[in-house]
């Protein structure tokens, strides 16, 4: 067993080494940086505080044309368009570290014989000046500003032999051997820092024929028919997006993603040569539709003879971005990684570090996060971004810092009985001796049994494990109904310093039944600091019999939700 225990403890405990190892100060933030999300989901077509500019080169813009998306169509003056805030984020009035994300759909491919040429994806602008200077125009830039601008860059023309598109890029290194007169590529430009400028060499996939050599037999007429992966992602719910981390004021970190695989291609900006930023001016998403691609960018990207591009276009489609989502990733509002689910197509790895056997998708059950089992591995976990102190390995929220009482909620739907399953938490605590524990507080089904409250993680799926370090017990059996509830509801207190617990109920109309406080001062002494839980599962285990068809064993979580306070 100890050798079973280690592998799955090391595969949540591995996540916290990715934490950064930022500083964290313990104020209260001046406002709130999640009143910054947008949806597009108003019915009334209002998504401000954000705004477009210039207004001279929009021909139309509306989040209820396509309702969940804004739709930019521009009007052909050649300038740039950029979504902005009303006012700039003064970095004195929000608590760092905090996350922006912003998720796009690519234009139609098949866009005619024409050229297709364009450039979406994220505008940054930092400044290093003193608020008192800076202007009452927000499209002027303050003193000592510097700027970056991440694209998905796409030139040329779709698949088939008879479009002419950019000629010299089929077969090249730039579209990974395509036959099509077509390139997808993630693409810096700016003066903030040059290790994020030029070409990521983020590559993709083409699919299609091998071109026919001379005299052999093939499809002559489609050789390259799709892409997929990487900047050219597209096709799906889920296309192209990007991230920017403000981490301390001399500490940004920028990346691209897309489609529904998991995780970011990221770049950390050092600012400390610049001095501390003191505002982000600009922020948001971008479309070049100046000279840029022609004139710079055609003559930067390793092709030759050097492409004449054609000016930005979409082949008569508009550009739609689907979401920009804002929250703070720190111990000091822990509380924004809280997540209802219940905007379908928000990806759950915006907040989460995805890991294991789990397919995760907030479409196929509305209001729900589901996470459908292959049976391949033993198991899959989310556990949250969360910039925190650094020991071992382990993002820690210390308490010295984050006073308690502090909670975590989960409601949950459970697969079916009939088979073994368990959901539990894996939570590192360090004493005030500096000695380590490991806390796991799990629901596990055994058929037959019913469900029951454990502290440890059984590598047997028909019986219950023991955790002498952390025995929170019970003082009367949570009844059945309570525990076959849809969802079941568990909450998981940090009381004080010497006190934890754990509630359960089905409907939130309901009491909670809360087990006895375990007073870890009489164990091992008060706690110092715990890694922030991460939900996860072990359901793959030998004798479980889970497997694929006809079980697709599935977990459909209502919610995650981090708070100060205990509930009664």
């Amino acid at each position: 067993m100890g050798r079973a225990f280690l592998t799955i403890q090391s595969i949540f405990f591995a996540t916290y080494l990715l934490l950064s190892a930022a500083p964290i100060q313990a104020e209260e933030p001046k406002k709130d940086i999640r009143e910054f999300t947008e949806h597009f989901i108003d019915p009334s077509g209002d998504y401000s505080p954000w705004m477009f500019i210039p207004e001279s080169n929009i021909k139309t813009i509306s989040s209820t044309e396509l309702p969940g998306l804004l739709m930019i169509e521009e009007a052909g003056k050649g300038e740039d368009i950029k979504g902005i805030l009303k006012d700039p984020i003064n970095l004195e009035d929000y608590t760092l570290p905090f996350e922006y994300h912003l998720a796009w759909l690519q234009p139609e491919e098949k866009a005619g014989d024409a050229q297709t040429n364009y450039a979406i994806g994220l505008n940054l602008a930092v400044t290093f000046s003193d608020p008192s200077t800076w202007p009452e125009d927000r499209t002027q830039m303050p003193p000592d500003t510097r700027s970056l601008q991440l694209f998905v860059v796409r030139i040329g023309n779709y698949g088939e032999v008879y479009r002419e598109g950019v000629a010299q890029l089929r077969f090249g290194d730039l579209n990974y051997g395509d036959p099509s007169p077509e390139a997808y590529f993630v693409y810096g430009r700016g003066d903030l820092t040059p290790n994020v400028n030029g070409n990521w060499h983020i590559p993709y996939m083409w699919v299609g024929y091998e071109p026919p050599k001379k005299g052999d037999h093939g499809c002559a007429f489609h050789w390259s028919w799709g892409k997929h992966g990487g900047p050219a992602q597209s096709g799906g719910l889920q296309d192209v997006r990007f991230r920017v981390r403000v981490i301390t004021p001399t500490k940004i970190e920028i990346g691209f993603g897309y489609g529904y695989v998991a995780g970011w291609r990221m770049r950390v900006i050092d600012l400390s040569r610049f001095g501390p930023v003191t505002g982000v001016w600009e922020l948001g998403p971008i479309v070049s539709l100046d000279n840029w691609m022609a004139d710079e960018m055609a003559h930067e990207i390793d092709v030759h003879p050097v492409p004449v591009l054609d000016p930005p276009n979409t082949g008569g489609h508009a550009y739609t971005i689907d979401y920009m989502e804002m929250y703070g990733s720190g111990p000091e509002n822990f509380d924004h990684l809280s997540n209802d689910f219940n905007i379908p197509g928000t990806i759950p790895f915006l907040k989460f570090f995805i890991e294991g056997d789990g397919l995760f998708d907030t479409w196929s059950n509305p209001g729900y996060l589901t996470v459908t089992f292959s049976g391949k591995k033993t198991s899959w976990a989310m556990c949250p971004m969360l910039d925190a102190q650094m020991t071992s390995g382990l993002g820690y929220v210390e308490l010295d810092k984050f006073e308690p009482p502090l909670e975590l909620e989960i409601g949950f739907v459970a697969p079916d009985d009939s088979i073994p399953w368990n959901l539990w938490h894996s939570i590192g605590i360090i004493d005030e001796r500096g000695g380590s524990h490991y806390w796991s507080p799990t629901i596990q089904n055994i058929p037959g049994k019913g469900r029951f409250y454990v502290n440890s993680v059984s590598q047997d799926p028909y019986e219950l494990a023991e955790n002498p370090d952390v025995d929170i017990r019970f003082a009367e059996e949570v009844p059945q109904s309570v525990m076959t509830h849809e969802p079941l509801r568990m909450l998981i207190q940090f009381m004080d310093k010497s006190h934890i617990r754990v509630g359960l109920r089905g409907p939130d109309t309901e009491p909670w039944h809360f087990s006895e406080p375990f007073d870890t001062s009489e164990q091992w002494g008060e706690i110092e600091k715990f890694s922030l839980p991460c939900p996860g599962s072990t359901v793959g285990l030998k004798g479980a019999k889970v497997g694929n068809y006809p079980r697709h064993l599935r977990f459909l979580i209502d919610y995650i939700r981090y708070g100060y306070g205990t509930s009664d």
